[in-house]
């Protein structure tokens, strides 16, 4: 009776698992694979700890860069290789691991993976940023026409959608054995955010200042027109963000604003995200020098203009986000940020979360305007 109690239990456990979308560990395959569920919804059957990876996506290698596992690269999306022309770069994952930078690429332009490269480089299992329509049948077509294992994670915007971050650094923290750092890592963005909101939570309506962030990216470098509804230093500080009463139109949060909204709202302060100096026309730096309009924005008028670091290159560098949070608590309440020094604390996180502490070389690479008062 006893046995039979025994056998009906684990029953009952496994059905659990499986309702829950569990991933069953290397003893439940006995042939030293898993199976799993990616962010698509999609069951895939991979190997347990897999040594060869393939990524493909824009930004994809940033998770492995967070789970310490970049030397299991073998292969890498064509914007995180040499063969894309970019220079001063502002991604800390790859300021950190620029050895990423010469694998090979996979395909000849963003998210394109050639499935006769990919079949030379034979990599244990495929993984691919994306979610969409689009991306699961990319993804079935890869497999199913190179025997290699494709697994779409998320990797959008973390204010919005931190549960699929978590999910997704989980999801492949689990099939490369890296769950501890995966739990680490979502930990510290969790600490991060409880430290920014409990400083910031007793501030009453009335005294704060409202701000708006100029000069956002997306699918390139934008202007002062540019900016970002939940853009997550606004957020997590609990301020007056002009722009959150519009909605975003992109996975990282970006929104396109016209010049009379801006008139408009006229913030109080105007933080600019300085991937805007690579914009066509000269950027959010160069219309607020020039433009007769935006001289008389009261930021303008009353020295009220900073630079923070970009935080969207080839997707979110949620690092950066944190790090910029820091420095603008800096500038909006000076006595509740007492303690932080912006560039310690941005290469505290960095070195966290990327490995090393990049920011003097990030700030190099932006004209030394990183987190400064802009001349204007």
């Amino acid at each position: 009776m006893k046995k039979l109690f025994t056998v009906l239990l684990l029953l009952a456990l496994a059905l659990v698992c499986v309702s829950a979308g569990c991933v069953a560990s290397p003893a439940d395959s006995g042939d030293g694979t898993i199976t799993i569920t990616d962010a698509a919804g999609r069951v895939v059957t991979v190997p347990d700890d897999p040594q060869r990876i393939a990524v493909s996506g824009s930004g994809s290698s940033r998770y492995f860069a967070y789970l310490n596992v970049t030397d299991r690269l073998v292969a890498i999306d064509y914007q995180d290789s040499n063969l894309l022309n970019f220079n001063n770069d502002v991604r800390p994952y790859m300021l950190a691991h620029p050895e990423i930078k010469e694998l090979p690429a996979l395909g000849t332009a963003k998210g394109v993976v050639d499935a006769e490269r990919l079949l030379s480089i034979n990599p244990d299992i495929l993984f691919m940023a994306g979610y969409s329509d689009t991306a699961i049948q990319s993804a079935n077509e890869i497999q199913e026409k190179t025997g290699i294992p494709v697994v779409l994670f998320y990797s959008g915007d973390y204010v919005t959608n931190g549960d699929k971050v978590a999910s997704s650094l989980r999801m492949i923290g689990k099939i490369l054995h890296a769950d501890e750092r995966a739990e680490s890592v979502i930990q510290y963005f969790a600490d991060v955010r409880t430290d920014l909101e409990t400083r910031t939570a007793g501030i009453s309506d009335a005294d704060k200042p409202s701000v708006y962030i100029a000069g956002i990216s997306y699918s390139g470098a934008h202007g002062i027109d540019g900016t970002d509804p939940t853009y997550y230093p606004f957020t997590v500080l609990h301020t007056m963000n002009v722009a959150s009463v519009i909605n975003a139109t992109t996975s990282t949060g970006y929104a396109a604003v016209a010049k009379e909204q801006i008139l408009a709202w006229d913030a109080d302060i105007i933080f600019v995200d300085l991937g805007t100096m690579s914009a066509a026309g000269g950027g959010a730096i160069y219309e607020l020098q020039n433009d007769p309009s935006y001289q008389e924005l009261t930021a303008v008028k009353t020295d009220a203009v900073y630079a923070v670091n970009p935080h969207t290159s080839m997707g979110t560098n949620h690092e950066t986000s944190m790090a910029n949070a820091y420095y603008i608590g800096t500038i909006l309440y000076p006595e509740l940020f007492a303690d932080i020094d912006s560039a310690e604390k941005a290469n505290d996180i960095y070195t966290f979360i990327d490995g090393a502490p990049v920011y003097e070389q990030l700030k190099a690479n932006l004209n030394n305007l990183s987190y400064t008062k802009l001349v204007l």
